[in-house]
């Protein structure tokens, strides 16, 4: 009923009193990754739009890139957008069942195409990860809503080339306004998505109206790689190991606010090697690839204050509305752990020498230590339901928007919904988010009742949050597929499962998870599902059975020549 109406808005009117938009999407980020939240990397622009705006010290959103990225910009449940995980490791099988689609649906409206009609230009640079690698091309972001763009439809390439990072994609599928694009020779990611941005700007600045800008960083993806000037700057931060930064930043978070004081942390390091007991090879590569993942951080900061500079000299900063997350917790994942991938990484430009980390034809990754300790305080980090994976930053400043931390719970789908609030002073009925424009007001009055339940399931880990209470359930190895219970309010830490001891909170919880999953028809994975394996299955569709299924049709095309030659030759002597 909503967006029917809006179908009769005239696009001019009312357009020039709605402020301007920017959308930043960081790549799996720590919690702590940023300066703001307790971090020990240099992001003194992204600081500012802190220190102008709210920082949300609770908000949530899924463990996984293109689930989050579809909730975002849609404030739908990611089953309903098509995208119910990353389509790179989801069952074949599932595609025909609505919602596993495995591209973002046409009845899951973006926020480009919910913004347009109240007169918004609308552009997007960076990571879209929702079109299927670029297959199904009215899933790509010209067709759903942006004016302009310049995409990457993949969950990650080269940040210096169009190589891909993994086998799934034998080159990295960019476009450029619906069609294949090439990259320039200088290309970085974080600078080239800034350029473009600006540029795309500066080509309708006479338009007397607001822009959407979705600025979608690489950054901090796997492959880690940054220009050597940022790398330098961290060459020697992280010579204590894991257990000190996780310690320090718990620390920092506790005196910036982010993290209550006196309350205890998962010892999430118990199953792996002390940093003391790493060999000094290792160890030299493993504070290197942090100080690349740092550089590349920096970096990142580096050219949103450009763009930042740029709207400034452009008298556009003042009326523009700042939006700054994450799409999940840090990568936790070690590439090197599969065959498949060391099989291919054979074949590749790519090296893992240690005087060149980072550089264009370099594969860094911080590994699973140093993940978790990017997380604190929280435990785990991507792909799980823990809050190291689900507990994100989360900015908002611009005109009108108070100064200050809040500790309220937040939702991913809550952007949606706050944006549609502020444009239209109401929130789009399908998006199931609350708006958060009282939060920005500077209440601390909480957005979401103690009788409202929010559910989430991505690859077969699934989560739910009530009240101060959250069930979660991880698959192995890190999880063992049993629910926990946790009350967030007195241990955010995650630390006692009280499962046992509350079984009948345990229960409703389970319930209202149950009647989620049903309400949003959620797919229960079989236990023996295994992402890695799924994604080697995939990649053998994706590339080589398309070329298998062309020579058996050339061979019966041949062997049919063949007879039919013979048959002519046995006519003629007759």
């Amino acid at each position: 009923m909503f967006l029917t109406a809006l179908c009769f808005f005239s696009p001019i009117n009312q357009a020039n009193d709605k402020p301007n938009i920017v959308l930043i999407l960081i790549d799996d980020l720590g919690l702590t990754d940023l300066q703001a939240y307790g971090g020990e990397i240099s992001t003194p622009n992204i600081d500012i739009l802190a220190s102008e705006g709210m920082l949300f010290t609770n908000y949530h959103t899924t463990p996984e890139c293109a689930p989050s990225r579809a909730m975002l910009l849609t404030g739908m449940d990611n089953h309903n957008t098509g995208i119910p995980m990353i389509p790179e490791v989801m069952p074949t099988k599932y595609r025909n069942t609505p919602g596993y689609e495995g591209y973002l649906r046409d009845d899951a409206l973006t926020l480009a195409e919910i913004l347009k009609p109240a007169g918004y230009r609308t552009y997007m640079t960076g990571k879209w990860h929702l079109a299927f690698g670029g297959k199904e091309t009215a899933a790509l972001p010209y067709n759903r809503g942006f004016d302009k763009t310049f995409i990457l439809d993949a969950t990650g390439g080269n940040n210096f080339s169009h190589h891909s990072y993994l086998p799934y994609y034998l080159e990295s599928p960019w476009f450029k306004n619906g069609e294949e694009a090439e990259l320039p020779e200088d290309f970085y990611s974080s600078k080239f998505f800034v350029d473009q941005m600006i540029e795309f700007i500066e080509e309708d600045k006479n338009q007397d109206t607001p822009f959407f800008s979705y600025l979608s960083f690489q950054a901090q993806h796997i492959p880690l790689q940054a220009p050597q000037e940022f790398i330098d700057k961290y060459l020697e931060t992280y010579e204590a190991g894991w257990e000190e930064l996780r310690e320090q930043r718990k620390n920092r978070a506790i005196e910036y606010g982010i993290f209550p004081p006196n309350k205890e942390i998962v010892d999430s390091f118990s199953g792996f090697d002390d940093w003391s007991e790493v060999d000094q090879e290792n160890k030299k590569m493993l504070i290197k690839s942090m100080a690349v993942f740092a550089g590349m951080l920096d970096a990142m900061d580096f050219h949103i204050g450009r763009f930042m500079t740029y709207l400034k000299k452009e008298g556009l900063y003042e009326n523009t509305i700042f939006i700054l997350t994450a799409d999940n917790g840090p990568e936790g994942n070690d590439p090197s752990d599969h065959a498949p991938w060391r099989e291919w990484f054979k074949t590749t430009i790519y090296d893992r020498d240690y005087e060149t980390l980072g550089d264009q034809d370099s594969y860094v990754y911080i590994g699973t230590e140093f993940a978790q300790a990017m997380a604190s305080p929280s435990h785990l980090f991507k792909f799980h339901m823990s809050e190291g994976g689900l507990r994100v930053p989360l900015i908002i400043s611009g005109p009108e928007i108070k100064k200050g931390k809040n500790q309220n719970f937040a939702f991913v789908t809550d952007i949606a919904a706050t944006l549609s609030d502020i444009v239209f002073d109401e929130v789009d009925e399908r998006i199931i988010g609350k708006s958060l424009q009282s939060s920005l007001a500077g209440s601390d009055d909480k957005n979401y009742t103690d009788s409202d339940s929010v559910g989430l399931e991505v690859t077969g880990n699934s989560a739910l949050f009530k009240g101060d209470f959250k069930i979660v359930r991880n698959r192995p190895p890190n999880g063992s597929n049993q629910w926990e219970l946790f009350n967030l309010s007195e241990d955010p830490g995650e630390t006692i499962n009280l499962a046992t001891s509350m079984p009948n909170k345990l229960l409703e919880l389970i319930e209202e998870y149950e009647a989620y999953a049903e309400k949003n028809g959620v797919i229960e994975l079989p236990l023996d599902y295994e992402w890695a394996a799924e994604m080697t299955i995939n990649t053998f569709k994706r590339n080589y059975l398309p070329l298998i299924w062309k020579a058996v049709l050339f061979i019966i095309l041949a062997m049919s020549l063949v007879v039919v030659l013979i048959r002519r030759r046995r006519n003629a002597k007759n």
